[in-house]
């Protein structure tokens, strides 16, 4: 497999940056981190960072100390990083004395990953020399195309969690909590190879599965009723993002109905892609009619999908949302653009309260013609074991 081409994506950072008419940029998360240098560290929280990322024309500079770095220092992958310790001085300081020292007077910063308390002592050291612009989304915008190191290591993510749910699929029983079904599928996962989970593994029988974001339960799964499972794992730092809704027995009318209507969305998805369809408003539009049609527009509530990669959710956008101004769609529009190498999720779903829910998700690579599924797809029909 080819080595990540760290100065490829410094380079169009640093486009980008010049691009929005900025002097610099500070990042903040810790997925942009490690996106640009290798750094591996996790943040608990915004309260708890491991390092920034300072990029200016003339700095390429890992903010951090000892304390952060002992140890792991080879994970600094790109030639050319430098680190700005923060030893002896504070973050905030080290910034601003690197920015005033490249002449730098617009320095773009991510809001969403700095609390207020740190912008605010960021803001007192720069004074007047220089102005915090926020630009959040633009690394992230960098990101959204993937480069063939992280498709592979995609492809190896979703291939442990097509895996482990096979296994699964071996052992689940009428009977079992939901708790005890989410705890076996990331146990597999974990033994497959992942280091861990992309986000807590949802599993909801029956009536939990109206919720889209079911947290488990110590519901015991019956037999014929729909059984929905999101589940996901992280290799090498990189998400997978998978759901199934299947039943143990045969399988209640209502589920079959529904199961089909939402596999006829997804696949109105699939078909926009293959038709060039670009934006990603309109994929989920594609597949949205499909459930109006049915009659099930009220109970279809989220996006079609999301951008997947280092987090979860990110960059680009699936969704039809209401846009207030001009401005807002345009800014949108960038936002939702499915170039080649995207990695999103296609995941309609119907939701009945009281009786449970349907959703199928796949995980889809957009290429230059279509696109490409890279999880193992259900059969046709819905998909019920014996147990």
């Amino acid at each position: 497999m080819a080595e990540a081409d760290f100065g490829q994506r410094l380079a169009r950072t640093r486009a980008a940056i010049a691009q929005a008419g900025l002097d610099g940029l500070l990042i903040t998360s810790q997925y942009n981190r490690r996106y640009l240098t290798g750094f591996t560290a996790h943040d608990g929280d915004i309260t708890e960072s491991s390092g920034w990322v300072l990029v200016t024309p003339n700095t390429f500079g890992l903010v951090a100390g000892t304390f952060q770095l002992s140890g792991v220092e080879d994970e600094i992958v790109p030639s050319g990083v430098q680190v700005l310790s923060t030893d002896k001085a504070a973050p905030w300081s080290v910034v601003a004395e690197a920015i005033k020292a490249d002449g730098a007077k617009r320095l773009g910063f991510e809001k969403d990953w700095i609390s207020y308390d740190r912008y605010s002592r960021l803001h007192r050291e720069l004074g007047t020399d220089a102005e915090l612009i926020p630009a959040d989304d633009m690394v992230q915008m960098v990101r959204a195309v993937k480069d063939a190191t992280e498709i592979a290591t995609m492809r190896r993510a979703a291939d442990v969690a097509d895996q482990a749910f096979e296994q699964l699929l071996t052992e689940i029983k009428v009977g079992m909590t939901e708790r005890e079904i989410a705890t076996l599928l990331e146990q597999h996962m974990i033994e497959l190879g992942a280091s861990g989970t992309s986000f807590p593994t949802i599993v909801a029988c029956g009536p939990g599965g109206a919720q889209p974001h079911a947290v488990p339960t110590d519901r015991p799964v019956r037999p014929g009723e729909p059984l929905l499972i999101d589940f996901g794992c992280r290799v090498d730092g990189y998400c997978s993002d998978t759901t199934r809704t299947f039943c143990i027995g045969e399988p209640d009318p209502k589920l079959t109905e529904l199961y089909a209507i939402v596999r006829e969305a997804q696949d109105a998805g699939f078909k926009a892609l293959a038709d060039g369809v670009r934006k990603g408003r309109e994929v989920d539009m594609a597949a949205r009619k499909v459930i109006e049609d049915a009659g099930y527009g009220e109970q279809y509530f989220h996006s079609l999908g999301h951008g997947i990669g280092l987090a979860i959710h990110e960059l680009p956008v699936t969704a039809t949302l209401r846009v207030q101004t001009p401005e807002a769609d345009a800014e949108l529009a960038k936002r939702e653009q499915l170039e080649p190498n995207s990695v999103i999720s296609n995941e309609p779903g119907i939701y009945i309260p009281g009786w449970g829910g349907v959703r199928l998700e796949d995980m889809v690579l957009v290429t230059a013609d279509g696109y490409e599924i890279m999880t193992v797809r259900n059969p046709e029909h819905v998909r019920s074991i014996a147990g």
